[in-house]
Protein backbone atom coordinates (compact mmCIF):
# COMPACT_ATOMS: atom_id res chain seq x y z
CA UNK A 1 0.00 0.00 0.00
CA UNK A 2 1.15 3.48 -0.38
CA UNK A 3 -0.36 6.81 0.40
CA UNK A 4 1.41 10.48 -0.45
CA UNK A 5 -0.36 13.53 1.14
CA UNK A 6 0.36 16.96 0.41
CA UNK A 7 1.76 19.13 3.40
CA UNK A 8 -1.96 21.12 2.78
CA UNK A 9 -3.64 18.03 4.33
CA UNK A 10 -0.70 16.22 6.41
CA UNK A 11 2.81 18.25 7.43
CA UNK A 12 4.91 15.64 8.36
CA UNK A 13 6.52 15.21 11.68
CA UNK A 14 9.72 17.45 12.02
CA UNK A 15 11.87 14.51 12.76
CA UNK A 16 11.56 13.44 9.27
CA UNK A 17 12.37 16.82 7.57
CA UNK A 18 15.82 16.48 6.49
CA UNK A 19 16.91 18.15 3.67
CA UNK A 20 18.85 16.05 0.98
CA UNK A 21 18.98 15.99 -2.67
CA UNK A 22 18.19 12.02 -3.01
CA UNK A 23 14.45 12.66 -2.31
CA UNK A 24 11.91 13.94 -5.52
CA UNK A 25 8.67 15.38 -5.73
CA UNK A 26 6.94 12.11 -5.16
CA UNK A 27 2.93 13.74 -6.71
CA UNK A 28 4.90 15.31 -9.77
CA UNK A 29 3.99 13.36 -12.89
CA UNK A 30 2.82 10.66 -10.22
CA UNK A 31 6.19 9.07 -9.98
CA UNK A 32 5.92 7.48 -6.90
CA UNK A 33 3.06 5.51 -8.15
CA UNK A 34 4.20 4.90 -11.25
CA UNK A 35 7.16 3.27 -9.46
CA UNK A 36 4.95 1.44 -6.64
CA UNK A 37 2.59 0.05 -9.85
CA UNK A 38 5.92 -1.01 -11.59
CA UNK A 39 6.44 -3.10 -8.38
CA UNK A 40 2.99 -4.11 -8.27
CA UNK A 41 1.51 -4.39 -12.11
CA UNK A 42 -2.23 -5.11 -10.88
CA UNK A 43 -1.95 -1.55 -8.25
CA UNK A 44 -4.81 0.66 -8.09
CA UNK A 45 -3.87 4.11 -7.65
CA UNK A 46 -6.76 6.50 -6.85
CA UNK A 47 -6.35 10.76 -7.55
CA UNK A 48 -7.00 12.73 -4.15
CA UNK A 49 -6.77 15.68 -6.62
CA UNK A 50 -4.67 18.36 -4.23
CA UNK A 51 -4.34 15.92 -1.54
CA UNK A 52 -2.23 13.55 -3.01
CA UNK A 53 -2.96 10.10 -3.83
CA UNK A 54 -3.27 6.16 -2.76
CA UNK A 55 -2.26 3.53 -4.35
CA UNK A 56 -2.64 -0.74 -3.57
CA UNK A 57 -2.33 -4.27 -4.68
CA UNK A 58 -3.37 -7.26 -3.33
CA UNK A 59 -0.19 -9.04 -5.03
CA UNK A 60 2.87 -9.90 -3.68
CA UNK A 61 0.67 -10.24 0.04
CA UNK A 62 1.22 -12.26 2.88
CA UNK A 63 -2.06 -14.43 3.11
CA UNK A 64 -1.56 -13.87 7.07
CA UNK A 65 -1.55 -10.21 6.93
CA UNK A 66 -3.91 -9.38 4.00
CA UNK A 67 -4.97 -5.86 2.27
CA UNK A 68 -7.87 -4.47 2.69
CA UNK A 69 -9.18 -1.23 0.93
CA UNK A 70 -12.77 0.18 0.98
CA UNK A 71 -14.40 3.83 -0.07
CA UNK A 72 -17.43 4.59 2.21
CA UNK A 73 -18.87 7.89 1.97
CA UNK A 74 -15.74 9.80 0.72
CA UNK A 75 -13.50 8.27 3.37
CA UNK A 76 -10.79 6.14 1.55
CA UNK A 77 -9.03 3.22 3.92
CA UNK A 78 -6.31 1.26 2.93
CA UNK A 79 -5.75 -1.42 5.87
CA UNK A 80 -3.62 -4.14 6.42
CA UNK A 81 -3.30 -7.11 9.20
CA UNK A 82 -5.96 -8.65 10.89
CA UNK A 83 -8.20 -8.01 13.79
CA UNK A 84 -8.83 -10.51 16.38
CA UNK A 85 -11.85 -9.11 18.00
CA UNK A 86 -13.92 -8.32 15.05
CA UNK A 87 -16.93 -9.67 16.03
CA UNK A 88 -17.51 -7.35 19.73
CA UNK A 89 -16.01 -4.77 17.08
CA UNK A 90 -19.23 -5.17 15.02
CA UNK A 91 -21.36 -5.36 17.84
CA UNK A 92 -19.67 -1.91 19.26
CA UNK A 93 -20.19 0.03 15.81
CA UNK A 94 -23.67 -1.60 15.21
CA UNK A 95 -22.50 -3.16 12.07
CA UNK A 96 -23.47 -6.22 9.42
CA UNK A 97 -22.46 -9.66 10.20
CA UNK A 98 -20.20 -8.90 6.78
CA UNK A 99 -18.31 -6.06 7.73
CA UNK A 100 -14.22 -6.53 7.67
CA UNK A 101 -11.52 -4.50 9.25
CA UNK A 102 -11.40 -2.17 6.73
CA UNK A 103 -15.09 -1.34 7.11
CA UNK A 104 -14.65 -1.43 10.95
CA UNK A 105 -11.53 1.61 10.85
CA UNK A 106 -13.84 3.51 8.71
CA UNK A 107 -16.92 3.04 11.34
CA UNK A 108 -14.37 3.76 14.49
CA UNK A 109 -12.58 7.06 12.43
CA UNK A 110 -16.16 8.75 12.36
CA UNK A 111 -17.76 7.63 15.38
CA UNK A 112 -14.31 9.69 16.39
CA UNK A 113 -14.82 12.25 13.86
CA UNK A 114 -18.76 12.63 14.51
CA UNK A 115 -19.95 11.55 18.36
CA UNK A 116 -16.65 12.35 20.73
CA UNK A 117 -15.83 12.35 23.05
CA UNK A 118 -14.06 9.38 21.77
CA UNK A 119 -10.23 9.77 21.79
CA UNK A 120 -8.11 7.96 18.87
CA UNK A 121 -5.83 6.54 21.22
CA UNK A 122 -8.86 4.34 22.37
CA UNK A 123 -9.62 3.64 18.95
CA UNK A 124 -6.51 2.13 18.16
CA UNK A 125 -6.67 0.29 21.20
CA UNK A 126 -9.84 -1.32 20.34
CA UNK A 127 -8.14 -2.82 17.89
CA UNK A 128 -6.72 -5.93 19.00
CA UNK A 129 -4.66 -7.56 16.85
CA UNK A 130 -1.47 -6.96 13.60
CA UNK A 131 -2.34 -4.07 11.66
CA UNK A 132 -1.68 -0.73 9.99
CA UNK A 133 -3.98 1.56 8.07
CA UNK A 134 -4.04 4.61 6.17
CA UNK A 135 -7.15 6.58 6.31
CA UNK A 136 -8.17 10.01 4.80
CA UNK A 137 -10.94 11.78 4.80
CA UNK A 138 -11.83 13.59 1.82
CA UNK A 139 -15.08 15.88 3.50
CA UNK A 140 -12.99 17.57 5.72
CA UNK A 141 -9.38 16.37 4.29
CA UNK A 142 -8.15 14.38 7.63
CA UNK A 143 -5.79 11.68 7.84
CA UNK A 144 -6.01 8.99 10.40
CA UNK A 145 -2.94 6.55 10.53
CA UNK A 146 -2.01 3.82 12.78
CA UNK A 147 0.11 0.75 13.75
CA UNK A 148 -0.33 -2.19 16.11
CA UNK A 149 1.99 -2.09 19.46
CA UNK A 150 4.29 -4.38 18.28
CA UNK A 151 4.73 -3.43 14.91
CA UNK A 152 3.54 -6.55 13.14
CA UNK A 153 3.09 -4.78 9.53
CA UNK A 154 6.29 -3.53 7.71
CA UNK A 155 5.38 0.21 7.70
CA UNK A 156 7.30 2.70 7.06
CA UNK A 157 7.01 7.14 7.04
CA UNK A 158 8.79 9.70 5.36
CA UNK A 159 8.93 13.30 3.40
CA UNK A 160 10.03 13.93 0.01
CA UNK A 161 11.71 17.12 -1.59
CA UNK A 162 8.15 19.28 -1.08
CA UNK A 163 7.36 17.41 2.16
CA UNK A 164 4.65 15.78 1.06
CA UNK A 165 3.77 12.98 3.49
CA UNK A 166 4.95 9.33 2.13
CA UNK A 167 3.77 5.67 3.37
CA UNK A 168 3.92 2.51 2.60
CA UNK A 169 4.16 -0.96 3.66
CA UNK A 170 7.67 -1.04 1.23
CA UNK A 171 10.50 0.21 1.91
CA UNK A 172 12.07 0.42 -0.90
CA UNK A 173 9.36 2.86 -2.16
CA UNK A 174 9.88 5.23 0.33
CA UNK A 175 13.44 5.33 -0.30
CA UNK A 176 12.60 5.71 -3.61
CA UNK A 177 10.12 9.02 -2.83
CA UNK A 178 12.37 10.34 0.03
CA UNK A 179 15.74 9.41 0.21
CA UNK A 180 17.30 9.55 3.79
CA UNK A 181 14.45 11.23 4.97
CA UNK A 182 11.86 7.99 5.80
CA UNK A 183 11.56 6.05 9.39
CA UNK A 184 9.57 3.00 10.51
CA UNK A 185 6.39 4.24 11.86
CA UNK A 186 6.25 4.12 15.38
CA UNK A 187 5.12 1.17 16.88
CA UNK A 188 1.78 1.07 19.06
CA UNK A 189 1.32 4.57 17.06
CA UNK A 190 -1.16 7.14 15.54
CA UNK A 191 -1.10 9.85 14.07
CA UNK A 192 -4.62 12.01 13.46
CA UNK A 193 -4.36 15.29 11.23
CA UNK A 194 -7.81 17.03 10.96
CA UNK A 195 -8.32 20.49 8.86
CA UNK A 196 -4.69 21.51 8.85
CA UNK A 197 -4.25 20.67 12.62
CA UNK A 198 -1.87 17.99 13.86
CA UNK A 199 -4.34 16.44 16.58
CA UNK A 200 -2.09 13.87 17.67
CA UNK A 201 1.11 11.61 17.19
CA UNK A 202 1.21 9.52 20.06
CA UNK A 203 1.56 5.92 21.31
CA UNK A 204 -1.14 4.60 22.35
CA UNK A 205 -0.08 3.95 25.53
CA UNK A 206 2.06 6.56 26.35
CA UNK A 207 3.30 9.93 24.05
CA UNK A 208 6.02 9.69 21.95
Amino acid sequence: MLAVFDKTVAKCPEGLQTQQDSSLNALKDGLLSKHFSSLHPSAVTINLGGSGLISYSIDKQNPLLPRLFAVVDDIFCLFQGHVENVAPLKQQYGLSKTANEVIIVIEAYRTLRDRGPYPADQVVRDLQGKFAFILYDSTNKSTFVAADADGSVPFFWGTDSEEHLVLSDDVETVKKGCGKSFAPFPKGSYFVFLTLHLVSLMSSKSKL
